[in-house]
């Protein structure tokens, strides 16, 4: 075989090659990637977004990957998409999508049952909301721990409370008078009559 056709197939071998992922390098935000002993250093992952909006996910070490490389110029190459092995599987084994943490946390949609599942207890993970305003639209909702409101709450409709309530502020008021501990009562007799109004 001639030395332009050798090249010729070279070039064309180099155009899809799969590697595994060697490190990553969040400095220049480029990843090396071991294709069965040949290790080629500074290729750059595909986004889903790269411009106004944009996205974010590295690959991480020994990631399955297929490399395009433009003209089978492999050093030019750059990190297309990743495939599932058998030491990161699939996240599911149905149709519901499905993105696994390296910490145990995962983000679930259940088509069949509609159901979006936001799921950090294995780590021990927190999901924070950061916003100016925040509406939740929903006929019922239910807290299962314990509830901390950190400013003022305002409640329309009935409530209703179970077990021990404790009033630490100054001052409780019913229908603008107060019924704490500075309220006092008109016409207070003895015996078994009724007292008179809130003052």
């Amino acid at each position: 075989m001639s030395y332009a056709a050798a090249n010729t197939d070279r070039m064309l071998g180099d155009l899809i090659r799969y590697g595994r992922i060697d490190s990553v390098d969040f400095e220049t935000m480029t990843a090396t990637v071991d294709f069965d002993g040949l290790v080629v250093s500074g290729l750059e992952w595909a986004k889903s977004r790269a411009g106004e909006d944009r996205s974010y996910d590295a690959p991480s070490k020994d990631e399955q990957v297929c490399v395009l490389s433009p003209s089978g110029d492999i050093t030019q190459g750059v990190i297309a998409f990743a495939i599932s092995q058998d030491k990161f599987p699939n996240p599911n084994k149905n149709s519901n999508p499905k993105i696994i943490y390296v910490d145990g946390t995962f983000i679930e949609y259940d088509k069949q049952s509609h159901t979006l599942t936001i799921d950090a207890s294995r780590s021990g993970g927190t999901v924070k909301i950061k916003c100016n305003q925040a509406l939740i639209d929903s006929p019922a909702t239910t807290c299962t721990g314990d509830l901390s409101v950190g400013g003022a709450l305002a409640v329309t409709g009935n409530s209703t409370m179970s077990g021990s309530v404790a009033f630490t502020g100054d001052s409780v008021t019913h229908g603008g008078k107060s019924i704490g501990s500075s309220h006092t009562h008109k016409g207070v007799k003895s015996g078994g009559e009724t007292s008179g109004v809130v003052n």
